[in-house]
């Protein structure tokens, strides 16, 4: 979606007329198109603007890297070996461009395809991940593949790998303050967490990436609900922190009066006080 909405911006650059409309309107309409899942017409549009454009100009480069997108993602008849040659000729005319930026992480993400219905070989993914990594550091290209390339290492983990797997995802963190790939992060370290038994972190992880996707977000009225029920739950039953359960068991019933689980939030909030009560009785002298 970044790389959609990049090709907006593009798409208005060096326009250029054409019998059917200017560069950045073909573009547009092709870009309808290909969300209509109109493909064959989303291509003619890309094509032409391809055709009339200065070669290395920006409706150029926008529209080779629709087509390789369209070729690439289209279901049926896809070409994705003429989708990778038109991605490596965005990448050939405009190495340091955001779409050649994308370009690389679309050839990356081929190697994450299953071939067969078998699991990818995880080493290919790695590697082809980190060289977009190695490229584009602090572009949003190379944040994303580096969550790609942990989501696959955690696809065949163990022990040492999950480990290396949540150190790599902290340090990421810290290194990359604004990245709007924070919620995202935050989700793998809570898979890591829960498969590693750490329940602390666990909760605090959802917590994260709560607040980060709520940083992130512009749509305010998202249903919240299933992130503060799985904070309430962890938070009682996995850390016993039940100051937070309530709290979010409280934002639940308030925000959410509706939804079904009310009924069990309201039960969770009385078995709390009546454990606290027997705990404190057994406590008296």
């Amino acid at each position: 979606m970044a790389a959609v909405a990049i090709l907006a911006v593009c798409a208005g650059c060096g326009i250029g007329r054409s019998g059917e409309g200017s560069a950045g309107e073909r573009l547009d309409r092709g870009w309808d198109r290909y969300r209509l899942g109109e493909f064959s017409l989303a291509l003619k549009d890309f094509e032409a603007v391809a055709q009339s454009a200065q070669p290395g100009s920006s409706n150029h480069l926008a529209a080779l890297y629709a087509q390789a997108t369209t070729w690439n993602l289209r279901r049926p008849d896809e070409d994705t070996a003429r989708a990778e040659r038109l991605y490596r000729q965005v990448i050939a005319l405009a190495p340091t461009n955001d779409l050649a930026a994308w370009s690389w992480l679309a050839l990356a993400r081929r190697k994450s395809v299953p071939v067969g219905g078998e699991t990818p070989p995880l080493q290919p993914q790695v590697e082809a991940y980190q060289e977009v990594i190695d490229r584009f550091p602090f572009h949003l290209a190379g944040e994303e593949a580096f969550l790609h390339q942990q989501a696959a290492r955690l696809e065949q983990p163990d022990e040492a790998r999950t480990r290396e797997v949540l150190a790599a995802l902290e340090t990421f963190l810290r290194t990359h303050p604004q990245s709007p790939w924070r919620g995202a992060a935050y989700g793998l370290v809570e898979h890591c967490c829960a498969m590693l038994g750490l329940r602390e972190q666990r909760v605090d992880a959802v917590f994260q990436a709560w607040r980060a996707a709520e940083a992130e977000t512009t749509n305010r009225t998202s249903n919240l609900s299933w992130t503060y029920w799985k904070i309430a739950t962890l938070a009682e039953f996995e850390t016993g922190d039940f100051t937070m359960a309530r709290e979010y068991y409280r934002k639940f019933i308030a925000e959410y009066p509706t939804e079904q689980r009310v009924f069990l939030a309201k039960q969770e909030l009385k078995r709390m006080d009546e454990l606290e009560e027997r705990i404190r009785g057994q406590e008296q002298p």
